[in-house]
């Protein structure tokens, strides 16, 4: 007898530890309003445990990603749709699915969790490629149409495929689209293509085209794997390279099928994360926010086309505020005063500007110019200028791409005098200070300091905030 969702899902919340219920990411629909050909399809998620405690997903009809976010001070740009395995019959969601997700996501990569629709369950009405298939490339879609909220480049979306999850990444590859124009759905006006595979002891699927424009791929499997898989992912890579395109194969001593990640994996096979990992690097996919490639990329093309830093709502101003400051009660804030890459130079109704009209941005290959984003190369500092407008004191929230802390200093009033100095860490690469209050129409000054220097500093854009007394 089948249990009542809410029985279902009461008895699963009992097998979780208190803080991984807390923690652990939602699903997000791939198709809200449901998936095409599951119209009419009701049952209920089947979930089983094995005696190690791992999920199996089955009876999958409302396909679904988990994201797994990594913190914007690691973030490296890149993302992967992870996709299970389990013979199209079933998912193995742990060790080939949540696990890899954390490990990318501690790493700097997005990493988006696939169910998808099983084609071999019993009285399955679906099809490897008419439906799952279709679930991996709305998945590429979705993460592509969300990139910006996500800290994803468009243009480095993967996917990752254990077993039979590595036909479906594989076949990703080999078939794909520029997206539909006309669709009124935004998702599906986005390509499929993923901008590289990672086929992790792949089942092989027929049948595939291969040119110098797949993506490139990274393989793995063990020895001792079924010979379908040891042996025909070897003929794979000779097959990718032979049409031109790019491919690095690694075959694990000593192995067999399925290992993922588990804690009882030895230590040569642990590493195999490592592995894909460095190759993501090796191609340029990864891009480290210490070395300033992030916001140069933004600004090559001049001012005019920089990414924008999205603005506060109160509460949020408030909320972060709170936190930064230690304060019991959120502070009461006046209206926000904001500056990002794409805004004028000054604004004076609102008092406030940067005191240098350019930068210069400093990466190890040159440095670029622009009108009012700021950055360091080695040594330097970031002024931020404003014209207190009334008796009161304000709250300033910079944007930063660095880690670690900022020493600042601030000058004011009579002669500019130094007014306070000291150091304050950054809150989800929010600079938050206080500046305290003083007379009308007097010249601000606080200087930005990175703690310790690093290479590129990049100044994001400015948000100051008047405290209400």
């Amino acid at each position: 007898m089948t249990l009542p969702r809410l029985a279902l899902a009461v008895i699963l919340l009992r097998l979780l530890p208190h803080d991984a219920m807390a923690q652990e990411p939602q699903p997000i629909l791939l198709w809200p309003n449901g998936a095409p050909g599951s119209e009419g399809k009701t049952a209920e998620e089947s979930v089983r445990l094995t005696e190690l405690g791992e999920h199996i997903v089955s009876r999958v009809h409302h396909p679904s990603i988990t994201p797994y976010i990594p913190a914007a001070t690691t973030a490296t740009g890149a993302a992967v749709i992870v996709i299970p395995g389990g013979g199209h019959r079933e998912l193995w969601m742990d060790h080939e699915g949540y696990r890899v997700g954390r490990w990318l996501s501690d790493h700097g990569i997005a990493a988006f969790v696939l169910k998808y629709r099983l084609a071999r369950e019993d009285s399955s009405t679906y099809t490897v490629e008419g439906h799952a298939l279709a679930d991996v490339q709305r998945a590429i879609r979705l993460v592509r149409s969300r990139a910006s909220a996500w800290r994803v480049a468009t243009d480095r979306i993967g996917v990752m495929g254990f077993s039979a999850g590595g036909e479906l990444a594989a076949l990703a590859g080999a078939r794909y689209d520029s997206g539909t124009q006309s669709s009124q759905d935004p998702v599906d006006r986005e390509g499929s293509k993923p901008a590289f595979m990672g086929l992790i002891y792949p089942s092989i699927p027929g049948g595939l085209s291969l040119s110098r424009d797949t993506p490139p791929a990274f393989l793995l499997c063990g020895e001792n794997d079924s010979p379908a898989i040891s042996e025909g992912v070897a003929g794979l890579y000779t097959a990718i390279r032979h049409a031109g395109g790019s491919a690095e194969m690694h075959v694990l001593a000593g192995v067999g099928h399925g290992f993922g990640i588990r804690d009882s994996n030895p230590r040569a096979v642990a590493n195999w994360p490592s592995l894909f990992y460095d190759w993501l690097d090796a191609r340029g996919i990864l891009v480290s926010r210490s070395a300033g490639a992030p916001i140069t990329s933004y600004m090559r093309q001049g001012i005019a086309t920089a990414r924008p830093v999205a603005v506060y709502s109160v509460a949020e101003r408030q909320n972060a505020a709170q936190r930064a400051l230690g304060l019991a009660a959120p502070p009461r804030l006046g209206a926000s005063v904001s500056l990002t890459p794409n805004a004028p130079h000054g604004r004076d109704d609102a008092h406030l500007s940067f005191w240098k009209p350019s930068f210069v941005l400093g990466t190890s290959s040159g440095g670029e110019a622009g009108f009012n984003f700021w950055g360091i190369y080695n040594e330097g500092h970031v002024n931020v200028g404003f014209t207190s407008a009334a008796a009161t004191s304000y709250l300033l929230d910079c944007r930063l791409l660095l880690a670690g802390d900022v020493t600042y200093k601030i000058y004011g009033g009579e002669n500019e005098s130094l007014r306070e100095h000291g150091r304050a860490a950054l809150i989800d690469n929010h600079f938050m200070l206080v500046v305290p209050a003083s007379n009308p129409g007097d010249v601000i000054s606080v200087e930005l300091w990175p703690t310790p220097v690093t290479e590129t500093m990049g100044f994001l854009g400015c948000d100051l905030s008047p405290r209400e007394n």
